[in-house]
């Protein structure tokens, strides 16, 4: 639902009601409680249209950063969304998207900005996990280490007031971003967290991409690098124009073949096999919809 659809269907839903209180005539036919039972259909309606948009919105950004890796197309699908959005507290939720799209471009510093012009009073908590948790991931690739410390923090300082269905998620990014924090110094603790959270076959390309991306920064803290390049072939042949694709391409040596790391058309068969079969898969990824970003990086 657009903002002007919005506006028309409060005020129609105001003046129906208003019309029933005020017509005398209204008053001999129709008592309380079917003005009550119309203005909360009224109200159910608007509802509907308020959410259904917002699902269709969350499925179809969740296919272009997950599946079909196009990263433009999500970062436009989700500034039209803010720009269009019925009220302030959609709005926020749609710049709380179009931030994550634009890390998943690579536009990290674009990504904090917006992140930072968010009225986080318009979203639930668990929402201002995500915002602080994808500052911090962009903060770390531009190596901004006061904004990834100061994240972080946030986060921590935020987990008390989280409900307790959401604490396994806001544990799982803060153990995922404590890592990265100490990689240099415990890189064993990392490679251990990357294999935990995104060593998984899940049908998720993102997942994969993520996986790799991660393992290659361990594989070149500890100074191999054939393995990281290993790593970085998988995610220079199958990223496209995802974020991890273009950081890898300035990590790459160049000691292993790109092409010979291309998912074959049978593997991918297999993965998609994978999702039909497992309909609960959950954990942190790099994230998707308004449910599934609550699971993700």
């Amino acid at each position: 639902m657009k903002r002007k659809e919005y506006l028309a269907t409060i005020i129609g839903i105001i003046v129906v009601s208003v019309t029933l209180i005020v017509t005398n005539a209204i008053w001999e036919y129709i008592q309380w409680i079917w003005i009550f039972v119309i203005t909360m259909l009224g109200y159910v309606y608007m509802r509907y249209k308020l959410s259904g948009p917002l699902q269709l919105f969350s499925t179809k950004f969740n296919m272009l950063v997950d599946y079909d890796l196009d990263v433009e197309a999500a970062e436009k699908l989700a500034s039209e969304g803010a720009q269009d959005a019925a009220t302030a507290n959609i709005k926020a939720l749609y710049e709380m998207y179009h931030g994550m799209s634009l890390y998943y471009s690579g536009k990290y510093d674009e990504a904090i900005k917006k992140f930072h012009l968010i009225d986080l009073k318009r979203l639930n908590v668990i929402y201002h996990i995500l915002v602080f948790a994808f500052q911090a991931y962009s903060a770390y690739e531009i190596e901004d280490e006061e904004e990834f410390n100061q994240s972080i923090d946030r986060i921590r300082n935020l987990e008390p007031k989280v409900s307790g269905k959401y604490k396994p998620y806001v544990v799982s990014y803060l153990e995922i971003l404590e890592v990265m924090k100490n990689l240099a110094t415990d890189p064993e603790r990392y490679k251990e967290v990357v294999e935990k959270h995104f060593g998984r076959k899940d049908g998720y390309i993102s997942t994969q991409l993520i996986y790799h991306y991660r393992m290659a920064a361990y594989y070149r803290e500890i100074g191999d690098e054939v393995e990281m390049d290993k790593n970085l072939a998988f995610v220079i042949a199958n990223g496209r124009e995802h974020h991890t694709a273009l950081r890898a391409r300035e990590m790459f040596k160049g000691s292993v073949n790109v092409d010979d790391y291309v998912i074959k058309e049978e593997d991918e068969n297999s993965e998609a096999e994978v999702v039909e079969s497992d309909t609960t898969v959950l954990g942190i990824e790099e994230p998707e919809t308004v449910e599934e970003e609550e699971n993700k990086e």
